[in-house]
């Protein structure tokens, strides 16, 4: 019997994971997804559904009982799946083959989402509202473009004690995440005709030589967060292109 459940459970959130994966949500465009898990979550039994001004959608369910506040977070947009046509399956078409689903969005991070919901409603069903208590979950729009910005307007309306967030950790339980900052250097110096190099200053070069010396650093490391990064993802220049100006601006951006 216990099976035949795990089964179902199982089926379940694979059908929700290739409805959502066949619903294209770039940051956004996520009208569509949020409507469609709106209808979801009121189908099976949760009666405070919220859609905020980013466009995030929250559902609730308060127990009889008082209790901690349990948030499950996660984003439902994804990037976009540049040029269809050279993916061995089609992006939003969820095919399965040999035990695997292909699609944009199932790993990061409908896949997650599917499961959070199968996961709480099936909790609502069998607990019949009798658990302590609130039980949120929320569908969070923009997070690849915002980087959570969406999610705190969520965490500091409702102010949860516990937050499950399922983004993928190869299946590993995660305590912690690393922060995100986005560096950007930039460098000043004299416009000059190339012929004449001498009468201006390339920036290009005192970029390169910091760039060098940035390399050099050894970012630090944390015992459950792991090492450090620090990625050069971005160069200009200007005037751009140069052709035969010296360049008098220079720009490098970390991640």
């Amino acid at each position: 019997m216990e099976k035949t459940r795990m089964g179902n459970r199982r089926e379940a959130v694979l059908d929700l994971c290739r409805h959502l994966v066949k619903i294209p949500s770039l940051s956004g465009q996520e009208r569509q997804i949020i409507g469609f898990l709106r209808d979801y979550y009121a189908n099976h039994g949760f009666t405070s559904l919220f859609v905020d001004e980013y466009g995030s959608l929250t559902v609730s369910s308060q127990g009889n009982r008082e209790g901690p506040v349990l948030l499950f977070d996660g984003h439902v947009d994804t990037v976009p799946a540049p040029d269809p046509d050279a993916w061995d399956y089609p992006p939003f078409d969820a095919v399965i083959d040999k035990g695997r689903l292909y699609g944009r969005g199932s790993s990061d991070m409908k896949g997650a989402v599917a499961a959070m919901a199968v996961a709480a409603t099936e909790f609502l069903r069998q607990s019949g509202g009798e658990f302590k208590g609130q039980l949120i979950l929320a569908a969070v729009v923009q997070e690849e473009v915002f980087e959570g910005v969406a999610a705190r307007s969520i965490s500091e309306r409702y102010r949860p004690d516990l937050v499950v967030i399922g983004e993928a950790t190869s299946l590993n339980l995660a305590i912690g995440q690393r922060g995100r900052a986005e560096i950007k250097l930039e460098a000043f110096g004299t416009p000059a005709h190339s012929a004449n190099p001498e009468k201006g200053e390339n920036v290009v070069y005192l970029m390169a030589d910091l760039i060098r010396a940035l390399s050099d650093l050894e970012p630090p490391t944390h015992p459950v967060l792991g090492s450090g990064i620090l990625e050069l993802t971005d160069i200009k220049s200007s005037p751009y292109p140069g052709a035969s100006v010296v360049p008098s601006y220079c720009a490098a951006t970390y991640d």
